[in-house]
C-alpha cells in the first residue's frame, strides 16, 4: 500500500515531463489558490487571454484536475477544468475544503519536479 506522499509524488513527475511545466509560471498558483480559493483560482486558469504563463497555469490547473479525480475527490469522470469547477460546486463546503487542501499538497510536487526557466 502506498502514502498519499508516493502517490502525488507519482502523478505530479509524468505530468510535469508530458506538460513541460515551468517552476516560475505555476508557482504562481498556490497563491492564487490560497488567496482567492480553488474554484476562482481554476475559473481564471481556464479563462482565455492573460500573459505569457497562462498556458502554464492552465496545464497545471489540469493537472490538478486529473489527480482530484483518480483520488477520487471528484466524481472519475472529471479530468479537466470546467468539469472539476461544476463538480465541486456541486459538493459542500467540505468536499471543496478537501479537493482544495489536496490541489495545494499535489501541486508542492507539480512545483518541485517542474524545470527552472
Amino acid at each position: 500500500m502506498k502514502n498519499l506522499e508516493q502517490v502525488r509524488a507519482a502523478a505530479a513527475l509524468p505530468a510535469v515531463v508530458t506538460l513541460g511545466l515551468k517552476r516560475s509560471a505555476i508557482s504562481k498558483l498556490p497563491g492564487l489558490i490560497l488567496n482567492n480559493g480553488l474554484l476562482a483560482a481554476a475559473a481564471f486558469c481556464n479563462a482565455e487571454g492573460g500573459g505569457g504563463n497562462r498556458p502554464q497555469l492552465k496545464n497545471a490547473m489540469g493537472a490538478i484536475a486529473s489527480h482530484l479525480a483518480e483520488r477520487e475527490i471528484v466524481g472519475n469522470q472529471v479530468h479537466d477544468i470546467p468539469r472539476m469547477i461544476l463538480d465541486l460546486s456541486a459538493r459542500d463546503a467540505i468536499a471543496l475544503q478537501r479537493a482544495t487542501q489536496e490541489a495545494l499538497a499535489f501541486l508542492a510536487y507539480l512545483k518541485r519536479f517542474a524545470t527552472n526557466d
